[in-house]
């Protein structure tokens, strides 16, 4: 993302990356997937995130208040990061 932004800075086009971590879905529910409770173990907040959480930092990106943000990942995942 820092490369692609310096890059791409001059244009004024912005380069982010939103690294979502578990994400309470349908899909995550179906066979095969991990039990949510050993997936919230894991996860210091102790839950998965929300679709709606997910998309708001998107939106926040993708927004005008976004705009002057750039090379960054937004790390959306509880403070799984942080471990």
């Amino acid at each position: 993302m820092r490369a692609l932004a310096i890059e791409l800075a001059p244009h004024q086009i912005t380069c982010n990356c939103v690294a979502p971590g578990a994400v309470d879905t349908v899909r995550g529910a179906s066979a095969g997937a991990l039990p949510s409770t050993l997936v919230e173990k894991g996860v210091p907040l102790g839950r998965k995130a929300s679709v709606d959480e997910i998309s708001a930092a998107v939106r926040y990106l993708a927004g005008p208040d976004g705009r002057y943000t750039t090379g960054q990942t937004l790390h959306v995942n509880g403070g799984v990061f942080l471990t």
